[in-house]
């Protein structure tokens, strides 16, 4: 009599843990089909010539990059950047200048986005290479070898990590070369910390944005962001704004966000 009522409820608890997880699969379901449509749904949002600027830019420097092939979808950070700096003096100039694009980043990221500078490389997500070309060789030979054979003189690189998956960057490296001008440097270090947010491509439409392409031609170097850079990072690191969308969700994405932030 106990054996069968044993097995009653062994069969009894089964049942439970198989309807709890059909359950929870349904519903996890359903929260991913309510996401997608969310993000499809045509927005009625009438965006201003200088909101249109803004989308077409976003989708241009978003969905590209100069290095890998393009995935033409959203790729970022889902975790905050432990940066390790490696450098071999004080650099005061360009740890300044480091320092003032984190602070401006942080400002402009509202999805629990940060980055910190850290003492401890294990625990370190990013690393920066502040030093001579020939330093980066030495130690970290197969970053090396990404910007070595370019065919001009580098004055820095990055080099992210994504996770194909899930479109998530886990990883990235960056080098500033110590031998270039330091306007050259500062420029440089805004430049290449913004791009391992996931913002890898140049533009050689606005002559004032950290990513116009033809900055050798400038008379003075980009040391700050414009306004178009600055609404660029902030929407790519927008609570609604996640890794993996196309650029048609991208449009709906951001003219819900202007949308919101006028009512």
């Amino acid at each position: 009599m106990k054996l069968n009522s044993t097995k009653t409820l062994i069969k009894i608890f089964i049942a439970i843990v198989i309807l709890l997880g059909l359950f929870f699969y349904i519903k996890k379901r359903r929260i991913e089909y309510d996401a997608a449509a969310y993000e499809k749904e045509v927005i009625d949002y009438e965006p201003t010539p200088y909101e249109e600027e803004i989308i077409d830019y976003f989708k241009e420097i978003a969905l590209q990059s100069e290095y890998t092939d393009n995935p033409e979808k959203v790729v970022k950070w889902k975790e905050p950047i432990f940066l390790y700096i490696i450098k071999e003096k004080e650099f005061k100039p360009q740890m300044s200048a480091i320092k003032r694009t984190i602070n401006e980043i942080n400002k402009l990221a509202t999805d629990g986005f940060k980055i910190e500078i850290t003492d401890n490389l294990t625990n370190s997500n990013t690393v920066l290479y502040l030093c001579e070309k020939e330093r980066v060789e030495e130690l970290d030979q197969e970053f090396y070898e990404k910007f070595n054979d370019f065919d001009y003189d580098v004055s820095g690189y990055v080099n992210a990590e994504i996770l194909t998956t899930t479109y998530e960057i886990n990883k990235a490296k960056i080098f500033i070369n110590t031998e270039t001008a330091i306007d050259v440097q500062e420029s440089t270090i805004l430049e290449e910390i913004t791009q391992s947010l996931g913002l890898a491509f140049d533009s050689k439409k606005y002559a004032t944005s950290i990513f116009y392409e033809d900055k050798y031609k400038l008379d003075e170097e980009i040391k700050q962001y414009s306004q178009l850079d600055k609404d660029i990072i902030r929407l790519l690191y927008h609570p609604k704004m996640k890794p993996g969308l196309n650029s048609i969700k991208v449009d709906n994405i951001i003219k819900r966000i202007l949308k919101s932030e006028k009512d």
